[in-house]
């Protein structure tokens, strides 16, 4: 009926997300914590992907970043959109897919994805593919809602 649906975190620069803690800075400014433990999560095809900095966790503007931990035989599914992104490997090993290339990626590695660059990641080792992900632009709260359709 012309409304719009409720955000999924209540956000507003005055006050964050629960998911966060505020901490304030002598010169006036803030500081905004988020760990992962209260961070939203989503769970699928064998992976956890932890939401950490983004529009709807601290009101960022300019970067997302996400924590993802990926099982033995988890795979990112292919996908694109508008925001460059990067995977840094933290632990373990897989096979990266973009725009049809694929190349076997692992710890201390980092992978640059163009912006509306298809692409995929599966962990096809033994052990846990953990990364970290950053985003710019800012995937922003509409996207977050359609990317990560949050267990918690």
């Amino acid at each position: 009926s012309g409304q719009k649906p409720a955000p999924f975190f209540a956000f507003t620069p005055a006050v964050p997300c629960a998911c966060c803690r505020v901490q304030t800075l002598k010169n006036g400014g803030i500081m905004k914590i988020i760990t992962k433990k209260n961070a939203p999560i989503y769970e699928r095809d064998n992976i956890r992907s932890f939401l950490l900095i983004a529009e709807s966790t601290v009101g960022a503007k300019h970067i997302t970043t996400s924590l993802v931990e990926m099982k033995p035989g988890g795979i990112q599914k292919p996908h694109r959109h508008k925001t460059e992104q990067c995977y840094m490997i933290l632990e373990g090993s897989g096979v990266m897919e973009v725009d049809g290339e694929k190349a076997t990626v692992a710890s201390g590695e980092t992978v640059f994805i163009p912006s509306n660059s298809l692409h995929s990641l599966y962990n096809d080792g033994q052990t846990t593919l953990i990364y970290l992900s950053a985003g710019s632009p800012v995937f922003g709260m509409e996207a977050e809602r359609e990317l990560w359709p949050l267990n918690r």
